[in-house]
């Protein structure tokens, strides 16, 4: 073969290495995504011509089709950018001289009904993990706006920031639930409950949103807090984020007794902890994050615990 005579197929073990490439990169729930899912393949002709730059002399774009069930699907997508890299990889284009132009995703009707009933609870709570990580990478880049904006201080009420995290969240494209009246039951036992922020996907409840101001460790109001957004609120075990507002000289000496209060709080009977509290790496100077998986009732779901320095 010369420089530039390709195979224009797909490398025999190219499944296999997808797969790999994907556990490589620390991705085995995506990688077990792609394993349920079918696909196929388009050679569009010439990269130069499809628009592909770079080292493309000779070479061919290909389009790829996923099809799967809505989960698989959703997590495929999610995950678009590593799972092309893996994709461009596998091809071997110094061979097969494939680049990959663009990937497609599609729920497969005949998929439809299974794709409610996830295969085991470990997956599904895999599935709850992405989706939650995708939410909170979200959060984390709408809390350096709001710890940026001089706006925000120690006058700031609790709603207002709640309000300007609802708006940020609505250009990103989430759905809030407008009527949470009967979505769970207060403090007190005897009303309706109403969320902060209930963010929903697909028809389903992805995200509870609990905000409060602090500028101490004050026990009883996160308490309060605490209760309404893992037990109040929270019948379906929803993936939970519990936002501070924290108005504090030293923040780092806050988020220190904060988190060691919540590494060591007793939950009620009925929810039980199945993963410890562990801090997460401090994604800036202004935000703390920490998170717990809980079980309620048998069912685990993951809740975050987030600091955000607003003056």
């Amino acid at each position: 073969m010369g420089e530039f005579d390709f195979t224009y197929e797909l490398p025999k073990n190219f499944h296999i290495r997808v797969i790999q490439f994907l556990q490589q990169f620390g991705k085995t729930n995506i990688a077990n995504a792609f394993k349920r899912c079918e696909y196929e393949y388009d050679d569009i002709g010439l990269a130069y011509y499809a628009g592909l730059k770079g080292d493309n002399w000779n070479k061919k774009a290909v389009d790829f089709t996923f099809e799967g069930q809505k989960d698989d699907i959703s997590l495929l997508q999610n995950a678009d950018r590593i799972l092309k890299n893996a994709i461009e990889k596998a091809l071997k284009p110094s061979e097969s001289g494939y680049l990959v132009r663009n990937i497609y995703y599609f729920s497969s009707d005949d998929f439809e009904d299974d794709s409610k009933v996830p295969p085991s609870n470990e997956e599904r709570l895999t599935c709850d993990l992405e989706t939650a990580r995708n939410v909170l990478n979200d959060l984390i880049q709408i809390g350096e706006r709001i710890c940026l904006n001089a706006s925000f201080n120690e006058s700031s009420s609790e709603n207002s920031i709640n309000d300007s995290f609802r708006d940020m969240l609505s250009i990103k494209g989430y759905n809030e639930v407008k009527d949470q009246t009967r979505h769970g039951v207060s403090v007190n036992g005897r009303d309706a409950a109403e969320v902060d922020i209930l963010l929903t996907k697909d028809g389903k409840e992805i995200a509870i949103f609990e905000g409060l101001k602090l500028d101490c460790v004050n026990k009883s109001y996160i308490d309060e807090h605490i209760r309404k957004a893992i037990i109040n609120y929270n019948a379906l075990g929803t993936s939970t984020f519990i936002v501070a507002y924290v108005n504090s000289t030293d923040f780092e000496s806050f988020w220190n007794r904060y988190s060691d209060y919540i590494e060591l709080y007793s939950f009620p009977s009925q929810i039980q902890t199945k993963k410890a509290f562990t801090i997460l790496p401090h994604p800036n100077a202004a935000t703390r994050i920490g998170t717990l998986i809980l079980t309620k009732d048998g069912f685990d779901f993951p809740v975050y615990f987030i600091a955000l320095k607003v003056s």
